[in-house]
């Protein structure tokens, strides 16, 4: 079980080829709708053909592997489902699509299953390092969440198996955690704009303050790793914080709904009750 083909040229599928021809398995095929996108990912493999046809794609190799956007996985199942899967191996990888949109494929013979690279994908560069000590979350067929275990482990990574009801769940935590993240990083980015800082220095800026909470956090863990005025009770320096979110309805209500979670884990941690008394008020009044 060393061939593999993909369908999906796109970051998950390139850099998932590439780590895998880089562990000694034998790329076949590279399918894409996008002849041009089959070729440059070829070429950024070094091994495989270019193609635009998923069928024969999918009657190439060992293993499959479909990677393309949630909404299309359906139509490509279907355009592959004609050929015969016996001892052949498909692998999709959504997070929040269960292996079962893959049925139509293991009723031709297929073991079937879902391989999610906890990673997010964001620059056109290829790195060969991206897919080393992530997780990949596995759901499917016993055969195939097998497999999938050990690919995870020749990428240098861990598998961790996913019920197929409990996905939306765990796409969301990764989602939360990767997405959000950006969306209050940009938020914090606008307000250094205010005071002058371009973008790029506000990322220098704050690069040692995220990187040392990332420390924390895997040090002491989330509830320990709170710092800052609310977990300390400072009514004051909050109050101050308000009076520059009220000129910003939106950032206003992120961080008034930010506190009120932090107060949470205050209150976890022994925050005397007056305090968080008062910071309820003060946070849940406009």
């Amino acid at each position: 079980m060393n061939t593999f083909s993909i369908i999906g040229a796109g970051k998950v599928g390139t850099s998932l080829a590439l780590g895998l021809r880089r562990r000694g398995f034998v790329l076949k095929k590279m399918s894409d709708c996008s002849a041009k996108k089959a070729r440059e990912a070829r070429r950024t493999i070094g091994r495989g053909q270019a193609t635009t046809s998923n069928i024969l794609a999918a009657g190439s190799a060992d293993i499959l592997f479909i990677c393309v956007p949630d909404s299309e996985i359906t139509r490509v199942v279907k355009q592959i489902s004609s050929i015969h899967y016996q001892g052949r191996f498909v692998f999709h990888t959504s997070g929040v699509v269960p292996s079962e949109v893959l049925k139509p494929l293991a009723k031709k013979g297929a073991a079937v299953a879902s391989f999610h690279p906890v990673q997010t994908f964001a620059t056109e560069a290829f790195d060969p390092k991206i897919l080393k000590g992530i997780f990949f979350g596995i759901e499917g067929d016993p055969a195939a969440v097998d497999l999938g275990t050990k690919i995870a482990s020749k990428l240098g990574g861990h598998a961790i198996l996913i019920r197929a009801k409990d996905k939306p769940v765990y796409h969301l935590a990764c989602s939360v955690a990767s997405n959000f993240l950006i969306i209050l990083l940009s938020e914090a980015a606008n307000l250094f704009k205010n005071i002058g800082f371009k973008e790029e220095s506000s990322i220098k800026i704050l690069g040692p303050l995220l990187n040392k909470t990332l420390q924390n956090v895997k040090k002491l863990g989330i509830e320990r790793s709170l710092t800052g005025p609310v977990v300390r009770g400072d009514l004051k320096t909050v109050l101050r914080h308000l009076t520059i979110t009220g000129r910003d309805p939106e950032l206003d209500r992120i961080y008034r709904a930010m506190c009120l979670e932090a107060l949470k884990i205050a209150e976890k941690r022994g925050l005397a009750e007056a305090k968080i008394k008062a910071l309820k008020r003060l946070l849940k009044h406009k």
